[in-house]
């Protein structure tokens, strides 16, 4: 990118492409942290500071995205409208990627949403919701592999196996380990008692 620098390229590209890669490197945390947090690697103690962070990044992702959207939207060579950053296949260079990217960011936008509004919509629903976070990173790493020049060749494929590496294994230790059964609570019971007075309940053994 310096040497791109030197040679003229517009200022807005290098933002657009600098603030891509940050913005899919704190994806790429996030989500690890989500897993960690899943496959329970850390003491109880530590899940608490592993759920800050895992909310925090997303955001500062976020942010990254939206100053790679205005950067695109400066740079005089790509000659971008606003319509091409906001509606997934409106682009006119490279649509379907570029889509990716869009598709990518609105779901990173709704996991961040999710947060907010966790106790609304209940800790199960919250959990399945972010499921999507597979495909944001999945559509993330295909829009910055298809769509930039920072990623090509063996660069591309060492970044690209590099982040892949620790989501994929948490993904299979999420998988391959066995769930804690929960053990039911033991109901108290209710034993007829001779008179006029109220059954009394009996406490569990």
């Amino acid at each position: 990118m310096i040497a791109a620098a030197a040679t003229g390229m517009p200022i807005a590209w290098l933002i657009a492409r600098a603030s891509g890669l940050v913005a899919f490197g704190l994806l790429t945390v996030s989500v690890t942290l989500g897993l960690m947090m899943s496959v329970k690697l850390l003491p109880p103690r530590r899940q608490k500071s592993l759920f800050a962070w895992h909310q925090t990044l997303i955001w500062l992702a976020l942010s990254m995205l939206v100053l790679h959207a205005v950067a695109i939207l400066l740079d005089p060579v790509m000659g971008f409208g606003v319509t091409a950053v906001i509606i997934p296949g409106a682009a006119p260079w490279r649509p379907l990627t570029v889509a990716a990217g869009l598709v990518a960011g609105y779901l990173m936008l709704s996991l961040a949403v999710s947060f907010r509004v966790r106790k609304r919509i209940g800790q199960r629903r919250w959990r399945l919701f972010h499921y999507a976070s597979f495909p944001a990173f999945a559509l993330a790493l295909g829009h910055g592999m298809r769509a930039g020049t920072d990623l090509t060749g063996t660069t591309g494929l060492i970044f690209a196996g590099a982040a892949l590496a620790p989501v994929l294994w948490l993904t299979f230790a999420r998988i391959l380990t066995p769930r804690p059964r929960r053990t039911p609570k033991a109901r108290p019971t209710t034993t007829p008692v001779t008179g006029d007075g109220p059954p009394r309940r009996a406490l569990p053994a």
